[in-house]
């Protein structure tokens, strides 16, 4: 009686659920397939996002170029459709559920387009719109990828069908900026060492060059597509650091040279420090970083001239970009010298001669962009030219 009362009792309980689950069971079928095509609609969202990422961020690096330096720093439209291009190229070589994605090239410029050059001032306001108004001031890439009826095709699903649902539109967005707000430099395990060289260089003397007035003129051509330097004319004028960078403004016994690092750096360091750049040991004497202080200003000692012995150095790096520190005033003799520096600047080294009678040495450079991870930038910045940090995402 006992058993029979137990497996008559289970009997009902099985019984009773069958209609429930006869309630449930299309309900959790759609659930499950509902997960099945939101899995393939995050999926979709993560590469197209890695597509919009690409493309900003090869886009911005391509805005870094040669030809800006021939139009005073502005963006032709030559460097933009390069920009364009790039950015197309880096987006389409991605993937998305299979498919490399299409974007427009939106020669144009329209804000809402899928490549959009533009200006961004302050890269930590998050609220700032891309500004398109200044070709002259571009320093940023937007790029939408999309997939939806107008572009690429929407995303087609499969178990919400069942409930009158075919597709859904994705779309993602990526900016990348390239950021000159430059105060100074610091190696990291990850940056590698400071492209930057112990040469100093008078403030006043840059702003000359860089208004295309120096005394020497244009008499070398930098090649960007083999980084080859010869003899001839590239609409770039040039500048001789070597006496004086064209202009009386250094002390008796000093030519320039400022120490990055231990004071008492020999011709070896300087050499170490030419071609390999200036390492964290080095700014370990500045308490890990060289750095502009709040008045915008930093000190160096200077060291006694540009010896001969830094001349082979110096033709290693014949047509590299290198950066330089900028000084406003300097006081004191020889080795006693002490520099203030107000900025830095990129160069590339031309030519040298350090051997010879006095008036006929000199290191010709001229100006160059350059891009260092080691640099550190501060928002609205403005006392250092044509160095920049690699493209980053800013949007």
């Amino acid at each position: 009686m006992a058993s029979r009362y137990t497996h008559n009792k289970t009997f009902e309980r099985r019984g009773s659920a069958l209609p429930l689950l006869a309630v449930m069971c299309p309900v959790l079928f759609a659930f499950a397939a509902l997960s099945v095509d939101i899995g393939a609609l995050y999926d979709a969202k993560a590469e197209l996002q890695r597509c919009a990422d690409a493309g900003a961020l090869a886009g911005a690096a391509t805005l870094i170029d040669e030809r800006r330096l021939r139009e005073n720093g502005g963006t032709t439209l030559e460097i933009e459709m390069a920009v364009r291009s790039t950015s197309y190229e880096y987006v389409t070589r991605n993937h998305v559920l299979g498919e490399g994605p299409a974007v427009d090239l939106n020669v144009s410029n329209s804000i809402d387009g899928d490549i959009v050059l533009g200006t961004l001032g302050n890269l930590s306001d998050y609220h700032e719109l891309l500004s398109t108004a200044n070709p002259n001031t571009y320093n940023s890439v937007c790029v939408r990828v999309r997939r939806d009826t107008e572009r690429n095709g929407p995303i087609g699903l499969f178990f919400a069908r069942i409930m009158g649902v075919y597709s859904a539109d994705v779309g993602a967005e990526a900016t990348a900026t390239i950021d000159d707000d430059v105060v100074g430099y610091r190696v990291t395990p990850t940056s590698g060492n400071a492209e930057l060289m112990p040469f100093a260089l008078h403030v006043n003397a840059w702003n000359d060059l860089l208004a295309g007035v120096s005394p020497i003129g244009d008499q070398y051509e930098y090649d960007p597509d083999t980084g080859e330097v010869d003899a001839g004319t590239d609409d770039v004028v040039e500048i001789n650091f070597y006496p004086g960078a064209g202009e009386v403004q250094l002390p008796p016994g000093n030519f320039g040279t400022v120490d990055i690092g231990n004071s008492s750096n020999g011709v070896s360091d300087v050499r170490r420090q030419i071609r390999e750049g200036v390492s964290a040991e080095d700014l370990a004497y500045h308490g890990g970083e060289l750095k502009l202080g709040p008045e915008g200003t930093l000190t160096l000692g200077g060291d006694p001239g540009l010896s001969a012995g830094f001349k082979d150095a110096l033709e290693d790096i014949i047509g590299q970009a290198r950066a330089v520190p900028l000084f406003s005033e300097v006081s004191g003799n020889g080795n006693n010298a002490v520099y203030t520096i107000v900025g830095f600047a990129g160069i590339r080294i031309m030519d040298v001669k350090l051997t010879g009678p006095m008036d006929n040495k000199y290191v010709i450079a001229q100006p160059a962009y350059v891009v260092d991870d080691a640099v550190i930038t501060e928002p609205g910045a403005s006392s250092s030219y044509l160095v920049y940090r690699a493209p980053i995402l800013t949007r």
